[in-house]
């Protein structure tokens, strides 16, 4: 024991507390945080660590020696040769990532290998060669190497089944195999369930499926299936073709080479290899029957399932008995026979069918269900008047002469249930804000989820205020009267005392300095949970970042709340290239060198280069989103701009300078400073604006928003070569209504007063804001003063990733304000295309609201989303 301490690592160490490792931590601030006063508290944060593999504590009389041991970590991962797939996406399937602990000690070079080839196999690439390797360093750092040689891409074909008597195209419907595809192995290893129920549902009860293999075929005619998948499934759905499309576009883009070797007779295909083992078909016949239909019975008798032994065919004969008595054939008899090994044969004498004496259905022939339907309703209708303790059955008396059923629905329907009151005994007025939402609604029929939203609501309330022993009795008076039972809860609240905020362990930090982490972290004298999510909120805004999870320790003895803030940095250097296309702008293409979180702070800088059909744009940025505190940041940039309008030709250059205040999670305030070097058709326009912005900013995914919220004010004022005032107001909407569908619209207005030059006046017109017009047709020749512009789009889903709009926009340029609200100009359409990581990529057809709009209609192909 004593020869493995001095082996160990000594992180921290003073008079009476010491930490040793057996391998390095990540940087942390447990020196400044932990005391002989607070260690056994760290302790249980240092175990809760994703890293910390277990803690053990030594006690001496003069020292405290804490042991951590720690996992290995995976400092770097490497894949090369992966052409079609992104290196993200493998890691994903993997589940592994750049400083994850390897909790899974038994993960192996092999395993991983395996793991690969089985991602590779689903994705098309059958001969793909694997190769990993996994070193690790005396620190406790594991390096993984993945080489791939992925070979060709393989698209499927069609189903090999051997040993069956159908149609190989009838097998591949029920498979749901689709030629064209990108043959996706797992897939097929699944589907021999679909062909074991094909086969049962055909009467081979005792067939056997088993999956053998794949058929590797190299193509020496062309394949195009490849730009038109045709799933037969789908065959009867109007957007099918759409579909197929779609997915054809998909296989282009995403393996345009395997898919251009196809059309030309040189790709490759392959097909699924079945073993079919069809033993016997049974047949089964039923004589006799006129009410119920031999599929109907073949499903009440539940052959298919349980086979032909004595036993299943007696149950089977129950069963049937029991289908005719719940429609009335209370007289049926049902026999069977059978007819050589194969068939069955079952003779029903069905007899009269009995009809109905009393309540509804008085003179008609009996149903069972039809009554159940009836009491379910009758039921539900009383629940919903408050009557939530009621109960029915239904009676009958059946009578074999007369060839009826006395039929009565008993329904006890007990006495109504309401909740009365909602009664806080306490003085706390946050509370009683709480209590007051709910008690608005009273009374009302007693529903036990209003009870349960109210306790959450107050637990929420304890959380958020830091009442860590904070506790609630309700005790229900109960009254009643000949037809009510009436509730009341009487809610006595206990907050107890404030928890004050303890210490905050940050682990996991590299480059950043724990002062700039101190900006970033919201803190007060008492703990709230408001605190942690704000401070997870700036963390993840910083651009630092990658991940960031908080854990809370609460000590009740020193009635102290500690936190763990473990952090993921992402990457100091920044490189993107993107290509991107809308009408107007045509090809864009778009470069950005950066560098984050420089000095240890949350200063990032970038260069950007932007060429466009109508612009080019060159950039130099620096940032800082917490400027010495959680409060603050700013922004400024150097750039040089040459756009293209419909009327003039703007050359620019000068310096930005922002600097912005929050006032809120999303929202902030700020002054602007500008000063602009201009060139307008070989005009020099010269000036300095200082404006005030107001900004919301809200989304709540970054990839694959489902709401987003952008509202935006400015005000500027320029003086120079000219003098004018500016103000732009905007707000834009995206929520969501039903599942899948949402709803967005804008809202914008602008006023410019003055000497405005053309470039700082208003034009619409374009696909961004009245598409049924040209670009910057609204307003023409000079710019407006004014503008009004409004918009509304509703998007859903047509299949797959594929989506619909329907939208409608309205807006006006004038000189003065009245004009803008005369002789509105509008426009709808509909639009179509496919969501992407980076938004929507679509196609919208625009028509003016004017004489002649059919032929004047807009077409726009864009990418993302346009506030």
């Amino acid at each position: 024991m004593l020869y493995i301490f001095i082996l160990l690592v000594p992180l921290i160490a003073w008079a009476q507390v010491q930490i040793l490792s057996n391998f390095p931590l990540r940087r942390n601030n447990l020196e400044k945080v932990i005391t002989p006063k607070n260690y056994k508290e760290m302790v249980e944060i240092i175990k809760s660590i994703d890293d910390v593999k277990d803690v053990y504590v030594m006690e001496e009389e003069d020292k405290v020696i804490i042991y951590v041991e720690r996992f290995p970590i995976v400092r770097k991962i490497r894949i090369v040769g992966n052409r079609a797939v992104s290196q993200e996406e493998i890691l994903s399937y993997l589940g592994m990532y750049e400083g994850m602990p390897l909790k899974n000690v038994e993960l192996s070079e092999p395993e991983l290998k395996d793991r690969v080839e089985r991602f590779y196999m689903d994705r098309g690439f059958l001969d793909a060669k694997i190769g990993v390797t996994m070193e690790s360093d005396e620190e406790g750092y594991v390096y993984l190497y993945i080489g791939i040689d992925e070979g060709p891409v393989y698209f499927t074909e069609g189903g090999v089944y051997k040993g069956s008597s159908f149609e190989s195209s009838l097998l591949d419907l029920q498979i749901g195999l689709v030629k064209g595809r990108v043959f996706k192995e797992s897939l097929f290893r699944e589907s021999i369930f679909l062909l074991q129920d094909f086969y049962v549902k055909e009467g081979y009860w005792d067939s056997f499926v088993y999956y053998e293999g794949v058929e590797k075929i190299k193509l020496n005619r062309p394949f195009y299936w490849v730009l038109f998948p045709r799933d037969k499934a789908v065959s009867q759905n109007p957007l099918r073709w759409l579909g197929f499309l779609s997915e054809g576009i998909s296989n282009l883009f995403s393996h345009p080479i395997g898919t251009f070797k196809a059309l030309i007779g040189m790709g490759n295909v392959a097909r699924p290899v079945f073993q079919v083992i069809e033993g016997k078909k049974y047949e089964v016949v039923f004589q006799g029957i006129s009410f119920f239909t031999e599929r109907e019975l073949m499903e009440i008798s539940h052959l298919k399932e349980k086979g032909a032994d004595p036993f299943s065919l007696e149950e089977a004969k129950k069963n049937i008995v029991d289908a005719y008595h719940r429609k009335g054939f209370f007289d049926v008899k049902v026999d069977y026979k059978r007819e050589g090994e194969n068939r069955i044969v079952f003779i029903v004498d069905e007899g009269q069918r009995y009809r109905v004496l009393g309540e509804d259905m008085d003179g008609e022939f009996y149903d069972e269900e039809r009554f159940e339907e009836m009491l379910k309703e009758k039921l539900e209708r009383l629940f919903k008047e408050g009557y939530t303790l009621a109960e029915g059955s239904i009676d009958k008396d059946i009578s074999r002469d007369e060839k009826v059923v006395k039929v009565r629905l008993n329904i006890r329907a007990g006495k109504r249930q309401v909740l009365k009151d909602l009664i806080y005994e306490g003085e706390n007025r946050e509370i009683k804000k709480i209590f007051s939402k709910y008690r608005e609604k009273l009374p009302t029929i007693f529903d036990s989820r209003l009870i349960e939203a109210l306790n959450l609501d107050i637990q929420r309330y304890f959380l958020q205020r830091g009442y860590m022993e904070g506790d609630f009795e309700t005790n229900v008076k109960v009254e009643e009267d000949e037809g009510n039972i009436y509730y009341t809860y009487i809610y006595t609240v206990k907050e107890g005392p404030v928890y004050r905020l303890g210490e905050t362990v940050y682990y996991g930090y590299d480059k950043t300095t724990s002062r700039e982490l101190s900006y970033m972290t919201e803190k007060g004298v008492s703990y709230s949970e408001d605190l942690n999510d704000r401070t997870i909120n700036n963390m993840l805004n910083s651009g630092i970042f990658t991940g960031v999870r908080i854990d809370t320790f609460v000590d009740r003895d020193k009635k102290v709340v500690h936190r763990l803030i473990q952090l993921s940095e992402d990457k100091r250097g920044l490189l993107d290239i993107s290509l991107g296309y809308n009408t107007e702008e045509k090809l864009s293409l778009d470069l950005f060198l950066g560098m984050k979180n420089l000095f240890g702070v949350g200063l990032s800088a970038g260069i950007k280069y932007r060429k466009t059909g109508k612009r080019e744009l060159y950039d130099i940025g620096l940032e800082d989103r917490f400027l010495f505190s959680s409060r603050y940041w700013f922004r400024t940039d150097v750039f040089k701009n040459y756009e293209e309008h419909k009327s003039y030709s703007l050359d620019s250059k000068g310096v930005n300078l922002q600097l912005g205040y929050r006032i809120g999670s999303h929202t902030s305030v700020g002054p602007i400073l500008s000063l602009l070097h201009n060139k307008v058709d070989g005009q020099f326009i010269n000036v300095k604006k200082y404006g005030l912005f107001l900004l919301r900013e809200f989304k709540d995914d970054v990839f694959s928003p489902n709401r987003i919220h952008y509202n935006s004010i400015n005000i500027s004022v320029a003086n120079g070569d000219t003098r004018y005032t500016k103000l732009d107001i905007s707000t834009f909407y995206m929520i969501p209504i039903v599942r899948d569908v949402k709803l967005s619209f804008k809202v914008a207005g602008g006023v410019v007063e003055g000497g405005a030059p053309i470039f700082e006046r208003f034009f619409l017109g374009g696909f961004k804001d009245l598409r049924g017009y040209s670009f910057e047709e609204i307003g023409q020749p000079n710019g407006g003063k004014y503008y009004a512009f409004g918009r509304m789009e509703l998007l859903f889903p047509l299949k797959g990733s594929l989506i619909g709009v329907v939208f409608g926009d309205v807006g006006k340029v004038g000189q003065r304000m009245k004009e803008v609200f005369k002789g509105l100009k509008g426009d709808m359409g509909f639009a179509t295309g496919f969501n992407t990581p980076i938004g929507p990529v679509r196609l919208d057809l625009a028509f003016p609201l004017e004489h002649g709009w059919h032929k004047k209609y807009k077409l726009y192909l864009s990418v993302g989303y346009y506030y």
